[in-house]
């Protein structure tokens, strides 16, 4: 006898999901060419038909549970072709936020970030703290000529950045920990039932994210392809040049690049590309937004928060150069301690924005390869039908 399954709908996280981006859920009746038209999903795993079913009927659990949500790269190729206009890239982006939220910790930072009505207390602290170390160093003065460790001590930087990045470091990997576990626990399809150890998996997982392979599988809006590519090496460079620049500063001594000529330095060449790499992907990213939204899908407040800190710290950084040069002392100096709030803002909230898609996508891919779960069947040949028969007239073929 079959076993029994009682579904005890959540009708409050359907609601829920709707407020969070997924509008038109409810005008899906499951004809599945969401999962026909979507070129990435895996062939013994489809989605996103599931996840519309287990969305409508506020099944809470397996959706926040589920890797598929974070494989889905939201080219919008299924809400192209929905002929009911019920928009399956906004109902996976709606999930992947409260997933984001569900698994942070502290949690109440990923409320704090999640809220549109927490927004001022959200970039207050950032900018709070920014103004403190302006004035614990040498009140609101502008130093001749432009230095930027007398206008705010590279110590007091260091320090508080630090401990921002190391909090955000920490609260990323426990909340990763616990989104593992939770797919772990909540195994909802066994797979080919061969399980790869976990670094190997990962290695497998960073051949594909690094350089976008699945990314580049999706047709309607591609141009996001490009777009996310320039980010997502523009912020790398970007690391490694802070990186370098931190590790001259304070084991070697080596004056910052700052005080040397523009691009006289490879370091200085690697950050300035880096920068308008990133800035340049983000204001591509952001034209698509505002022209084409029918291709981009819906914008949440969780999006434009995500956009408003990620293209504020990449402008004011690349502005605050600029000014600089062009001999604009106070202006290269305001500059300066903006591009700072932005840059505290992303370090504290990079584990619980949009910016955690990528930990959180690497450990769900991490996990497919582990479990043998984006399984990818072999393409078979093209049928060819056989002659069709003639017909019999008179005894004769």
């Amino acid at each position: 006898m079959a076993k029994e399954l009682v579904a005890e709908p959540d009708l409050k996280f359907t609601q829920d999901i709707i407020a969070a981006g997924a509008g038109d859920l409810k005008k899906c009746y499951q004809c599945a060419t969401c999962s026909v038209a979507c070129r990435i999903a895996p062939d013994n795993n489809p989605y996103p038909r599931k996840e519309m079913i287990w969305a409508q009927w506020g099944l809470k659990d397996r959706l926040l549970n589920d890797p598929d949500v974070w494989m889905c790269h939201q080219c919008n190729d299924c809400s192209i072709q929905c002929p009911r206009g019920a928009n399956p890239g906004d109902v996976l982006k709606a999930v992947r936020k409260m997933a984001i939220q569900e698994n942070s910790w502290p949690s109440f930072l990923g409320k704090l970030v999640g809220s549109p009505a927490l927004f001022v207390p959200a970039i207050a602290i950032p900018v709070v703290v920014v103004l403190l170390l302006v004035f614990a160093n040498q009140g609101f003065s502008f130093p001749q000529p432009v230095n930027y460790g007398k206008f705010i001590n590279y110590v007091y930087i260091q320090v508080i950045f630090t401990a921002a990045l190391l909090f955000a470091v920490v609260s990323m990997v426990l909340s990763l920990k616990k989104f593992w576990a939770s797919l772990e626990t909540n195994n909802l399809v066994g797979g080919s039932g061969e399980r790869k150890a976990f670094f190997p998996s990962l290695i497998e997982a960073l051949k594909e994210i690094l350089p976008h392979t699945t990314f580049k599988e999706c047709q309607a809006n591609n141009i996001r392809y490009t777009s996310h590519l320039l980010v997502f090496w523009g912020m790398i460079g970007l690391l490694v040049t802070t990186t370098i620049v931190a590790f001259n500063i304070d084991i070697l001594h080596i004056a910052p690049p700052s005080q040397n000529g523009p691009g006289t330095l490879p370091i200085k060449i690697l950050g300035n590309v880096s920068a308008v790499s990133f800035v340049l992907g983000l204001g591509i990213m952001l034209i698509r937004r505002l022209t084409a939204p029918e291709q981009t899908g819906g914008s949440s407040y969780f999006d434009w928060f995500f956009i408003f800190v990620i293209f504020g710290t990449g402008s004011t950084g690349l502005l605050t150069e600029l000014i600089r040069y062009a001999g604009s002392p106070g202006g290269a100096y305001v500059l300066y301690a903006v591009h700072l709030m932005f840059v505290l803002a992303l370090f504290l909230y990079l584990p619980f924005s949009k910016f955690a898609h990528l930990g959180y996508r690497t450990v769900a891919i991490t996990w497919g390869k582990s479990s043998g779960r984006n399984l990818k069947f072999p393409v078979l040949p093209n049928f060819v039908p056989a002659a069709e028969p003639k017909l019999v007239e008179d005894g004769k073929v």
